[in-house]
């Protein structure tokens, strides 16, 4: 499949908003980087530009002010910084500084916009790293956590591999995955201090690999997508004391029983609060789960191709009418008109292509 030019492109006319697609592709591919697409409603999309940066795996937004910040995903880490123009998707050049670990591959800034958390799969390290009155990050970080590795089941040793920095909702903890140990770890955060403590460590089933993590709009419930067994482990959340309790474990896939393998990738939940989408990476699909009892019980509804190979990412519209699928393998973005009664989704206008897209953000109106 042929790649789009790192150029800007004509921008389309008709109203909708703005997406930032990350990269998993290293700075010499032609059309890797930081891409900008616009949609309209309708679901159609077009590239309005790519900024070339090395394996922007994943990017977050900046809560108050115009800035991307993005992961580029070495071994030697750094997040690039990059401001925005929210009405015509432009992109400004990127400035780095070092992540403080090994291989980031999530980030996420804390909502009161004081500090960013780098989440890295290389090496299970979790930094904190200071944001100015300007959005520009402090050039190291002031604290990193290194998470233990442990013992499993049959005498193997298992490595950490942190893979997401998930902020509470009112910003007093964060919630870090860990793949490699079968563990959510949530600490406290100071922001006057900025400085993590950890605050309680709950076990998941051996080999899930937990992956991702979503809060309920209530802030009631957290859902962590595990990645090695392709489910889904439901927990209460605890705002006040930041405990996390896990309640029930289901599958992401159809037949759980399938010998085809698959691996988990993403986890979003509409903004209404009554349906979770996930993805199967190998089945290719994005499954549609209900939300009921307040986000207390998921049941999987409807599974949907993703229209593409290796979903890596999925976001919705800010309005919840459109969902969109970073398929990786294929590099194609695709788009999905999203029934706000039954939650199901059905295709949207033709795939875009994006050179192994592996986040999708949704930065503007």
């Amino acid at each position: 499949m042929s790649h789009p030019p790192s150029t800007t492109a004509t921008a389309s006319t008709a109203s909708g908003g703005l997406l930032v697609i990350g990269s998993g592709a290293p700075a010499d591919t032609p059309g890797a980087g930081l891409s900008t697409v616009r949609h309209d409603a309708t679901g159609a999309m077009s590239l309005l530009r790519t900024q070339p940066v090395d394996r922007p795996s994943y990017a977050a937004v900046d809560p108050t002010r115009p800035v991307l910040h993005a992961v580029v995903e070495e071994r030697a880490g750094q997040i690039a910084s990059l401001r925005f123009d929210p009405r015509t998707g432009s992109l400004g050049l990127p400035t780095t500084v070092t992540s403080g670990g090994d291989g980031p591959c999530h980030l996420a800034v804390h909502p009161g916009g004081s500090h960013l958390f780098a989440a890295h799969y290389g090496d299970g390290v979790l930094s904190v790293i200071p944001v100015g009155p300007d959005a520009a990050l402090a050039a190291e970080p002031v604290q990193t956590m290194s998470h233990p590795g442990r013992e499993a089941s049959g005498g193997l040793h298992t490595t950490p591999h942190a893979h997401m920095a998930a902020p509470s909702p009112d910003g007093r903890f964060l919630l870090c995955p860990d793949l490699g140990t079968d563990r959510v770890h949530v600490y406290a955060f100071d922001p006057a201090a900025g400085r993590l403590s950890a605050h309680q460590t709950v076990r998941l089933p051996d080999g899930c690999g937990p992956r991702h993590l979503v809060f309920h709009p209530s802030a009631g419930h957290v859902y962590v997508l595990n990645e090695l067994s392709s489910t889904l482990t439901v927990g209460t959340w605890d705002a006040s004391t930041g405990h996390l309790e896990p309640t029930a474990e289901l599958a992401t896939r159809r037949d759980p029983d399938s010998p085809t393998a698959n691996q988990a990738g993403a986890v979003r939940v509409s903004p209404d609060g009554r349906f979770l989408y996930t993805t199967n990476r190998g089945d290719d699909a994005i499954a549609v789960h209900a939300l009921r009892a307040g986000g207390a019980t998921v049941e999987l509804i409807d599974v949907t191709a993703c229209g593409g190979s290796w979903p890596r990412d999925i976001a919705l519209s800010s309005d919840g009418r459109l969902l969109f699928c970073a398929n990786q393998r294929s590099d194609t973005l695709t788009a999905f008109h999203r029934d706000p009664a039954s939650g199901r989704l059905t295709p949207a206008g033709e795939p875009l292509v994006i050179t192994e897209p592996t986040s999708v953000l949704p930065i503007g109106p």
